[in-house]
């Protein structure tokens, strides 16, 4: 798995696709709710073996994402185009037209990756509950409010690339208790990666992210994801 391609799909999943609005490295239709900001720091450089793996050369990138007017979310980090070195500003934005309903799943698109020395990727996403019905159900039934029900989730769309490259986007996350959710997804190609991991929920503003990858075409844990997210609200 090329670092440098990890990272392009890291970095247009993690600055406006960082937990809760994506999984490790693909994207999800939500949104950072208005009048919301996510600030996070990640390691740009994942990694695990040899003389530049990310215990040598982490590549911390601070990423912001902000809840925007209209169903919109948009998203700045601050990422080396050349690594390790020659960090700059990039730019992402998502929209999400179709909310989740009993019938259909919610869908966004976007941009990321935008700004000089960076390549430009634009994604389509469908996120889907899959027991959503039993979910909304339960809010009316005021007799069994205190047992929850557990969010389980697919994901589905198509990433473009540089040089008009097409990748399929495949994911899941399962809300296991209320302070962990288990995330688990892919990217097509061969120097794309497959990763599980989760989130832990430390509190209403606090989150860790941590993931393994393993690369398409390696029969190895390959890399290593943290990030750390605080949600500001006003």
């Amino acid at each position: 798995m090329q670092r440098s391609v990890l990272l392009g799909c890291l970095l247009a999943a993690t600055s406006a696709w960082a937990a809760p609005t994506g999984l490790n490295t693909i994207p999800t239709a939500d949104l950072v709710p208005l009048r919301s900001a996510n600030v996070a720091l990640q390691n740009g450089n994942t990694d695990l073996r040899g003389s530049q793996s990310l215990f040598r050369q982490p590549e911390p990138v601070p990423q912001t994402e902000l809840g925007l007017p209209w169903r919109f979310e948009g998203g700045l980090d601050v990422a080396p185009s050349d690594p390790p070195d020659r960090y700059r500003p990039q730019f992402n934005l998502k929209w999400t037209p179709l909310p989740e309903d009993y019938q259909w799943p919610a869908v966004a698109g976007g941009v990321s990756q935008l700004g000089p020395g960076f390549m430009t990727n634009y994604f389509l996403v469908a996120s889907r509950t899959l027991n959503y019905e039993q979910i909304q159900y339960q809010k009316f039934r005021a007799h069994h409010r205190n047992i929850k029900l557990r969010g389980i989730r697919a994901h589905a769309g198509i990433l473009r690339t540089v040089g008009n490259q097409w990748h399929a986007l495949i994911g899941t996350d399962v809300e296991l208790s209320d302070h962990f959710v288990l995330y688990a997804d892919w990217i097509s190609s061969a120097q794309n990666a497959f990763s599980l991991g989760g989130v832990i929920v430390i509190d209403r503003e606090n989150s860790l992210q941590l993931a393994l990858f393993r690369g398409n075409q390696e029969n190895r844990i390959s890399g290593l994801l943290l990030n750390f997210t605080h949600t500001f609200s006003w």
